[in-house]
């Protein structure tokens, strides 16, 4: 079955991928879900559509100051894991991560997480690249 979806990975100013880098720091014990999820949502039809898995329990969307992103979640040890997300048509941008452990705490605010997908859009070739699953 062919991708329905891309994913990328945000890439800073010094070329290090952020997802990648907290998936094998601060995520290691939610990386093998996510990167399944990943796998999983890339070859999954849009919500709506029968089999789709871009539902809950897996997907979420956010709101407040983080509407229109959305959320990949996975439980460990009384621990949420997050992988914040933009989804525009068939393309994910991958944008911060997140863990929820009594409140929500993330590295960056929605407007940087805006302000990422934008020089995602803007400039691929520096800012972004497809999701790494090592």
């Amino acid at each position: 079955m062919g991708s329905e979806f891309t994913f990328y990975d945000y890439i800073d100013a010094n070329e290090s991928n952020l997802i990648n880098n907290w998936l094998n720091g601060g995520g290691k014990l939610a990386k093998a879900y996510f990167n399944q999820m990943v796998n999983n949502l890339e070859a999954s039809p849009p919500a709506g559509f029968q089999y789709s898995v871009w539902v809950p329990p897996y997907v979420l969307p956010l709101n407040g100051d983080w509407d229109d992103f959305t959320e990949l979640r996975k439980k460990v040890n009384r621990i949420q894991y997050r992988l914040i997300c933009k989804v525009e048509d068939r393309n994910v941008y991958l944008v911060t991560w997140g863990f929820h452990k009594g409140s929500w705490e993330t590295d960056i605010t929605p407007q940087t997480g805006k302000d990422r997908v934008n020089q995602m859009k803007a400039d691929p070739w520096k800012y972004r690249r497809w999701h790494d699953f090592s």
